[in-house]
């Protein structure tokens, strides 16, 4: 039960190399540029503003 139980980690750990790996090469953090940095101010850590939908059917 011991060795089953290592081998399962061991495969486990090879795992989480394995997807690290493909998500560094597939998806890559992206590179804040000066530029953008500069335009954005105060308002970098927000998310977008939803979309105004107009007024709601009644049903």
């Amino acid at each position: 039960m011991t060795a089953a139980s290592r081998a399962l980690s061991v495969l486990a750990l090879a795992d989480e190399a394995g997807l690290n790996r493909l998500r560094a090469a597939y998806d890559p953090a992206p590179v804040p540029t000066a530029s953008a940095d500069a335009s954005r101010g105060a308002t970098a850590g927000l998310p977008p503003a939803p979309p105004s939908t107009g007024p709601v059917p009644r049903r």
